[in-house]
């Protein structure tokens, strides 16, 4: 006969294994459906407990960890559930190699690359530099730039003391192309270095520069022929041998696009009428208009002869 604490005991332990058996069909269907995978994320990459006052270089902004967790855990996952960082506590100015820590809030971390960083570690100073304008472009051929006002004329540098050694000059960019005209532009100031590359790593203060460009007219001389007119003619029995003019070449000056356009001067028309033997005629210059020189006359010289009757056959 089967004793009742037998019964018992039988029936927990069917209990017990259908449970079992239940937990184990679950963790298969759970896997089947919702697996363990690994994906790789790229993280920002935070610097931690450096030393107030000092600036680091060579830190890559971001580095590459590879997490393993379920499937539905690295779907649309915030990438603020990856956390890496290197920690900088007591580190002193110089070169150093830095593991990269990471931290998963919803599985392991399986891999971090790069596993370390090199990095250099220096002091932060600032200095006053002031801030030059560099012209881009050409005016009006007219024209040329008189002056930049800039507001501020210095500005505060900060950064790395070795990279504050290797600064060259503080500017900001003015485009006056095709202008002739006052005008005022708010610019961004640059950094320099000696090697001419722009230092991106270095803050300036204030981060905007107020440029005021004066314009003035610009004056251009040359040297160019003259040509002699004539108007009426000369008594009867006389005609012109030789004309030469002193000097027959003058500078005139004014503005380019006007100079560089003349060819020759014209001179007023020499008076033939009064002219009855060899003579040297001051005649007045005809400059354009907006066109100066520094004489106003040339002299004409003229060599006159008389002309042989002609003789009649008798």
């Amino acid at each position: 006969m089967i004793s009742n604490k037998n019964e018992n005991r039988d029936k927990w332990f069917a209990r017990f294994m259908c449970v079992f058996i239940a937990c184990c069909l679950w963790l298969y269907v759970m896997s089947e459906q919702n697996p363990i995978v690994e994906k790789e994320f790229a993280v920002p990459l935070v610097s931690r407990n450096l030393t107030e006052g000092m600036v680091t270089f060579n830190v890559p902004e971001k580095v590459s960890v590879r997490v393993r967790g379920t499937r539905t855990a690295l779907v649309n996952m915030p990438l603020s559930d990856i956390f890496a960082y290197i920690n900088l506590s007591k580190l002193s100015v110089g070169t150093h190699t830095i593991l990269v820590n990471a931290r998963f809030a919803r599985g392991d971390v399986v891999q971090v690359t790069p596993p370390a960083v090199n990095l250099f570690i220096d002091v932060k100073k600032d200095r006053i530099v002031p801030v030059t304008a560099e012209i881009i472009g050409s005016p009006n051929k007219d024209f040329a730039v008189e002056a930049h006002m800039l507001t501020p004329s210095e500005v505060k540098i900060e950064g790395a003391a070795t990279r504050l050694e290797a600064l060259d000059k503080i500017f900001v960019p003015v485009d006056v192309g095709g202008r002739s005209e006052e005008f005022t532009v708010t610019q961004k100031p640059t950094a320099v270095a000696k090697d001419g590359m722009d230092m991106q790593d270095v803050t300036i203060d204030p981060a905007e520069i107020i440029v005021r460009t004066k314009f003035k007219k610009r004056t251009q001389a040359v040297t160019v022929p003259v040509k002699i007119a004539y108007k009426g003619e000369l008594p009867g029995g006389r005609k012109i041998t030789s004309a030469t003019v002193n000097p027959f070449k003058v500078t005139v000056s004014g503005a380019p696009s006007v100079v560089e356009n003349l060819k020759e001067l014209n001179l007023e028309p020499v008076n033939l009428e009064k002219i009855t033997k060899n003579a040297s005629v001051p005649v007045k210059i005809l400059l354009p208009d907006g066109v100066s020189a520094a004489r106003q006359t040339v002299d004409v010289d003229l060599t006159v002869e008389e002309i042989a009757a002609e003789k009649t056959n008798e």
